[in-house]
């Protein structure tokens, strides 16, 4: 699947960027890979996919601003977030319960930098292809983004990945991969 292919007409990406990032001892939003904030890797992979891609955050600041006129996002405020991750999935999932176009969604993490845009687009296009949840695992472990059919958001917005969605064996790591602390940026790898 070329890089180079359009957004998947109809597929929503969320990416989750409103954690405090206590054990990073700072805003990893903004710490460097790559020359690029975590967050902008995020939102690359995102915007590669998705037609429409929405930002949750905890509050909306200048520096979001900038970053956003770079790479477009739609700001989501999640007052909540402080409560967990479960609450920015809701917030954001809950903004586009009103999209008619809606056919999916692809949720990401916004800490998860070395996930690629061909691993979106191929994961948004399986979602599409077979009509089910889908997620996928790298030895054994779950990974980002899961996509998910819209008729499948309720649930998704509950309670997480469906229990009657799909997991498929992924051989790139960057899908299982997140930052929580300095050390865990030189592990990853981008390719």
């Amino acid at each position: 699947m070329p890089a180079d292919q359009p957004p998947l007409v109809g597929l929503a990406g969320v990416v989750l960027a409103a954690g405090r990032s206590r054990r990073f001892g700072a805003d990893k939003r903004w710490a460097l890979w790559q020359g690029e904030p975590l967050l902008a890797h995020a939102l690359h992979s995102a915007l590669a996919a998705c037609d429409r891609v929405l930002v949750v955050v905890e509050r909306h600041d200048a520096k979001l601003e900038e970053m956003l006129a770079r790479l477009p996002a739609e700001p989501v405020v999640c007052p909540a977030a402080h409560r967990g991750l479960a609450f920015s999935r809701r917030y954001g999932l809950d903004a586009l319960k009103d999209d008619p176009a809606l056919r999916g969604v692809l949720v990401f993490l916004g800490d998860m930098p070395a996930i690629r845009p061909l691993d979106a687009r191929r994961l948004g296009a399986t979602m599409l292809d077979t009509g089910l949840p889908v997620r996928p695992v790298h030895r054994g472990n779950p990974g980002h983004p899961v996509a998910c059919p819209a008729r499948w958001l309720p649930e998704l917005a509950e309670s997480g990945f469906p229990a009657s969605g799909r997991s498929i064996e992924w051989e790139h790591a960057g899908v299982v991969c997140d930052v929580d602390r300095p050390v865990d940026l030189d592990t990853l790898t981008a390719s």
